[in-house]
């Protein structure tokens, strides 16, 4: 299954009752603010951004690096962008606290 981000503007407006496009300019707000952030990255302070509880977006700058093989190549500086989930989330969609407290439940399982 895909949710697309138009997918969820429309549940978003329909659930709380406000138009789609409030909704949509509310989204397009928060990705350029998102985008600001981790545009500005420096080599002394890596960007993180807690999107939702337990998925973050974090950012680390790569310096220029020289790789010298039969032909001196140059990798520009850079910024990396990688998302995280937190144990805490994963161990939530996978109702683990549950099947902790009852051993009889597999991890997984409808309750």
């Amino acid at each position: 299954m895909i949710v697309t981000q138009e997918n969820l503007i429309r549940q978003i407006a329909a659930r709380e009752d406000m138009h789609t496009e409030l909704v949509r300019q509310i989204f397009k707000s928060a990705e350029d603010l998102v985008f600001q952030y981790l545009s500005s990255t420096t080599p002394s302070e890596n960007t993180i951004v807690k999107i939702l509880d337990g998925l973050s977006l974090e950012c680390n700058y790569i310096p220029e690096k020289q790789i010298h093989t039969y032909d001196d190549i140059i990798c520009r500086p850079r910024i990396r962008a990688r998302p995280r989930v937190t144990r805490y989330y994963n161990r939530k969609l996978n109702n683990f606290n549950e099947s902790v407290k009852n051993p009889d439940r597999k991890a997984g399982d409808p309750k």
